[in-house]
């Protein structure tokens, strides 16, 4: 499948879909046209307390894929930068993997 499916994917917030295209084998590390990663548009979704737990799954399975949470867009920003200001426990998953 298309690396353009899985940004796709995960910018609709289909999180289930998202998870599928990376555990087959999608590119974690695509970028946009504004050269954000997979995982910079995860972290900046806006979700209800009902989709939170997808949104903190997709982006483990991004991470455990290899995306890298060091990755920088054009102006300078990794994807902590795109966590939503009360999405401490995004932060928190996000953490874990910079410190690997």
């Amino acid at each position: 499948m298309s690396t353009c499916n899985l940004m796709e994917a995960v910018t609709k917030g289909k999180y289930r879909l998202g998870r599928i295209l990376v555990e087959g084998g999608a590119d974690v590390n695509e970028r946009n046209q504004d050269q954000l990663t997979v995982l910079m548009a995860a972290c900046q979704l806006e979700t209800n307390d009902c989709e939170r737990h997808r949104k903190i799954k997709l982006i483990q399975t991004l991470l455990e894929n290899g995306a890298n949470p060091e990755d920088l867009d054009k102006s300078g920003k990794t994807c902590l930068h795109y966590t939503r200001p009360k999405s401490v426990d995004v932060r928190n998953v996000v953490f874990r993997y910079l410190k690997k």
